[in-house]
């Protein structure tokens, strides 16, 4: 009786390895290369939290910076942990087509805390003379970009963890390091493994490990209510896992997860090929949250618009706008099938599009609006639908006559 429970269970958890191989196939890209222009507005995607040899990567800035040019990116944010020598040893450059912009990632307390410091300051390090809080005050005083990193995305909220104490402008709406590792569970590793063992074959299989991230998407709509805070799409990329001893593991390559995630930044003014000014529209950008994050794994998002407009004034994510009488918000997105669009306020769906590319919704109360996006995919078994993120815009502002 025992040897038939056990043969039907190792059927059956062969059966879901199989099928859990088979549905990171139908994870499918879909290539799109557009320009950067959009009608009156410009688009930049960059990869943003990248490691290198001068901490725990496995290539050096030259390297990435080739390689994103050949990718087409347009800026990559590299942050390196605990060390400030990039910047000091001046390595913010272009690349061919792409800005090359140092910082640092700061992590205390054996790794449960960190932050990207990201501007023109160089930011202290904690040590036994500076607090983290006072490391990150003094960044933020300076106007650097101080963004909580590294958080678990579903696990227990920004609240739970008291980073509320600290002074920071701007959290990261995924991260795929930490996205992965959360699937590390009784009920996510045949998924992650499916996911993986398909890498070899086809990189793509990747986007199959997306999920929403439901717990820090509260986190930021709540953190909005009472202050402003900008969301970004980081990578923790450093294609290094330490195996043990001197075996090192160099998985998933650099350009698998630069294709994965993307901030892309909109801009009123385009790029001029200088390098300090192209760097300042970016920074400056980020700093105001007019920018959205793109899963472009799944499909290039290069194009997505999201606006209000009330009387004269249009506002891209990150602005406020004085609400009016015919006060609207528009939405743009590029041509695709199996499209959710979900527009949120203070925290709450309040309107959702299927397969609409071009919206326009009228706004008669105040509040955060932010729009998310989703693309259905067909997934084995019984070829059952579930919904991927694409798209998670920045929010616009939209404040009492």
């Amino acid at each position: 009786m025992l040897k038939r429970v056990l043969k039907w269970v190792a059927a059956l958890f062969f059966a879901i390895a199989v099928v859990s191989f088979s549905n990171a196939f139908l994870a499918y890209h879909v290539s799109r290369f557009p320009g950067v222009q959009f009608g009156k507005y410009y688009e930049y995607s960059g990869v943003v939290n990248v490691h290198t040899t001068y901490s725990d990567g496995s290539a050096g800035y030259e390297d990435i910076g080739r390689l994103c040019d050949a990718m087409g990116i347009h800026f990559a944010i590299i942050t390196d942990v605990n060390t400030v020598q990039p910047i000091l040893d001046s390595l913010d450059a272009r690349w061919g087509m792409t800005l090359i912009i140092p910082a640092v990632e700061i992590s205390a307390n054996s790794g449960a805390e960190r932050y990207l410091v990201v501007g023109d300051s160089v930011p202290h390090l904690p040590d036994s003379g500076r607090s983290l809080s006072a490391v990150l005050q003094d960044a933020s005083r300076k106007g650097d970009i101080v963004v909580l990193a590294h958080s678990m995305q579903n696990g227990p909220g920004i609240h739970a963890q008291n980073n509320e104490a600290v002074t920071f402008n701007g959290i990261e709406f995924y991260n795929f390091d930490s996205g992965w590792k959360e699937m590390l569970n009784v009920f996510g590793i045949n998924k992650l493994l499916g996911a993986y063992f398909a890498y070899s074959i086809d990189p793509s299989s990747l986007n199959y490990v997306l999920q929403y991230p439901s717990r820090r998407m509260e986190d930021f709509d709540r953190l909005n209510r009472s202050r402003r805070i900008v969301g970004l799409g980081t990578l923790g990329a450093r294609s290094n896992i330490d195996m043990g001893g001197r075996n090192r593991w160099h998985f998933p390559s650099y350009e698998s997860m630069f294709n994965l995630v993307h901030t892309v930044i909109v801009t009123r003014t385009p790029y001029n090929a200088l390098y300090r000014h192209d760097r300042e529209l970016t920074l400056n950008a980020i700093r105001n949250g007019n920018m959205y994050v793109a899963f472009s794994g799944l499909e290039e998002a290069r194009g997505f618009l999201f606006t209000a407009t009330s009387g004269n004034t249009e506002a891209i994510m990150g602005d406020s706008l004085r609400l009016q009488a015919g006060t609207t918000i528009g939405i743009s997105l590029p041509d695709s099938t199996g499209v959710e669009t979900q527009v949120v306020k203070d925290g709450k769906v309040i309107a959702v599009y299927r397969n609409a590319g071009s919206i326009s919704m009228a706004v008669d109360m105040p509040g955060v609006y932010r729009v998310q996006v989703f693309q259905k995919r067909t997934m084995l078994p019984f070829f059952m639908k579930r919904l991927y993120p694409w798209i998670l815009s920045n929010p616009i502002y939209i404040y009492k006559n």
